[in-house]
C-alpha cells in the first residue's frame, strides 16, 4: 500500500512537472517571428464618398495603389514594395479628325526600411526605395479630307532612380491599420518617340522621325495618400 502511494506521488510530480515546462516553451515556440503588411491606396475612394469642391490643394502624387511590407517582428527591419499601374484608352471623332490613344503607366518600388513602435496604437517607420517608372503612349490620328492623312506618335518614357521615404500607421485593430506616407525620389530616364505620317495622296508621301532624349524627375510626394493596411 505505501508503495502504492509513493508510486503514486512520484507520478503526479513528474506529470505537473511535464506540464509546467510545456508551458514555458510554448509561447517561445509559438513567438510570431516575421509580420506581412499589404495596404491599398483609399484616396479614389475617399474622393467618391466626400467633395472636396474639386480643390488641387491636396492632390495626392503617390502613384503606387498597392504595398506590401514584411519585418522582423523583434528588430522591425524589413523589406517594403510598392506596385502602380494606369491603363487609360480613349477615342474621339469629330467627323474630319478620328483620335485614339492608349497609354499604359507603371510603376514599382523595392527597398527596405525599419520599423519603430511609437506607442499601442502608433507604429512609423523610415527607409530607401529603387523606383522604375515606364510610360507607353500610342496615338493615332487619321484626317479624312478628300484624302486620309495618318499620324501615329509612339512615345515610351522610363526612368530609373529612388530615395527616402517615411511612413506612419495607426492600429484600428491588432489586424487593421491606417496610414500616410511621404517620399523623394529622384529619377532619370530616357524619352523615346516615333512619329510616323503618311496618307493616301497620288504621290503617297510618307515620312518617319525619331528622338531620343533624357529626362530626370525630382519629386516629392506630400503625405496626403491614405492607405488602409491588413497585417497577417
Amino acid at each position: 500500500m505505501k508503495k502504492s502511494l509513493l508510486f503514486g506521488i512520484l507520478f503526479a510530480g513528474c506529470m505537473t512537472s511535464s506540464y509546467a515546462q510545456s508551458d514555458v516553451l510554448a509561447p517561445e515556440k509559438n513567438e510570431k517571428k516575421i509580420d506581412h503588411y499589404f495596404g491599398v491606396q483609399l484616396n479614389n475612394l475617399i474622393r467618391q464618398i466626400f467633395s472636396f469642391n474639386n480643390s488641387t490643394a491636396a492632390d495626392n502624387t503617390n502613384p503606387f495603389l498597392f504595398t506590401y511590407n514584411i519585418n522582423s517582428h523583434k528588430s522591425g527591419w524589413g523589406l517594403r514594395a510598392g506596385l502602380g499601374a494606369t491603363f487609360n484608352s480613349s477615342s474621339t471623332n469629330d467627323n474630319v479628325t478620328k483620335r485614339t490613344s492608349d497609354i499604359k503607366d507603371i510603376q514599382f518600388r523595392l527597398g527596405i526600411e525599419k520599423r519603430f513602435s511609437l506607442s499601442e496604437k502608433w507604429t512609423t517607420g523610415v527607409g530607401l526605395d529603387a523606383v522604375i517608372k515606364n510610360n507607353n503612349d500610342n496615338t493615332t490620328a487619321v484626317t479624312n479630307n478628300t484624302y486620309l492623312y495618318t499620324v501615329n506618335t509612339q512615345s515610351t518614357i522610363t526612368s530609373t532612380g529612388g530615395g527616402a521615404m517615411a511612413w506612419m500607421r495607426y492600429s484600428v485593430t491588432d489586424k487593421i491599420l491606417i496610414g500616410t506616407e511621404t517620399s523623394f525620389y529622384y529619377l532619370l530616364g530616357k524619352n523615346k518617340q516615333t512619329i510616323i505620317s503618311s496618307d493616301n495622296t497620288p504621290a503617297g508621301n510618307y515620312s518617319e522621325t525619331h528622338s531620343d532624349d533624357g529626362a530626370n524627375e525630382g519629386k516629392i510626394s506630400v503625405p496626403v495618400v491614405f492607405y488602409l493596411t491588413v497585417k497577417f
